[in-house]
């Protein structure tokens, strides 16, 4: 007998016996499993309702048509108002980072949001986008020392990620990535509370709405307290002049 074919009755044809492949049950073909996949979104759903913490959501009005594509930003872009939807969270406090300019602290959020969920908080078709900023309220709201809650801003979306959020191949959730929000007086966002971020220049141009507080100057504390290039060489500025 060959190693490669059958040699008996009936006529002799390729080993092994060719058969019409594929005609079993396939319990990973999706339009078998709807019922399944079903089940797997309530169960995401009731996890993130069960155990998520509420957040309120920040959607970024950034628009193609408005932005600056030299500068590749939308100078006046506003955020709407915030929009309270329950989320998982799975929160990296206090991530330190050695780089060469010293220790920078950057949190670092991972969170889950039921993709039909969002649909019903923000609109029907809307999708979390870099550029969304949302804070935790519920988990920063009795804070002592009249804190408040931190704000992340939204850096990668995803709704494919195998290990984590796709069983039998189904699209139930958002996966959000965020970094820690610095804030810079964009309209809509009041920052975080006791968190008042230091200015030198007092007469710095704001967008419409923005708001700022600090009334430090630097040039004015330098010449009042370092050397005032004005009284002796005719200069108003303590980089001189041209």
């Amino acid at each position: 007998m060959s190693d490669y074919f059958y040699v008996g009755n009936p006529t002799p044809k390729f080993y092994p016996l060719s058969s019409t492949d594929n005609e079993c049950f396939r319990f990973t073909n999706k339009n078998n499993n709807a019922c399944e996949r079903d089940t797997y979104s309530n169960y995401w759903r009731e996890q993130l309702n069960l155990y998520g913490q509420q957040v309120s959501y920040y959607v970024n009005n950034t628009t193609l048509t408005g932005a600056d594509m030299l500068y590749g930003e939308q100078p006046a872009q506003q955020y709407s108002s915030p929009v309270q939807i329950v989320v998982g969270i799975n929160l990296a406090e206090n991530a330190i980072l050695m780089s060469k300019y010293g220790l920078m602290s950057d949190d670092e959020v991972t969170a889950f949001i039921h993709i039909s969920s969002f649909y019903v908080k923000i609109g029907g078709g809307a999708e979390p986008k870099s550029g969304d900023v949302f804070s935790l309220s519920e988990y920063g709201n009795d804070r002592p020392g009249g804190r408040g809650a931190n704000y992340y801003q939204v850096t990668q979306r995803l709704d494919q990620d195998i290990a984590q959020i796709n069983p039998l191949a189904g699209h139930y959730v958002w996966l959000i990535k965020a970094k820690r929000f610095e804030y810079s007086f964009e309209p809509g966002l009041s920052g975080e509370q006791v968190n008042q971020q230091v200015f030198d220049d007092t007469v710095a141009a704001g967008v419409s709405g923005a708001t700022k507080n600090y009334t430090y100057d630097a040039d004015i504390d330098t010449r009042n307290n370092v050397f005032n290039y004005s009284a002796h060489h005719n200069y108003d500025s303590v980089y001189g002049g041209y």
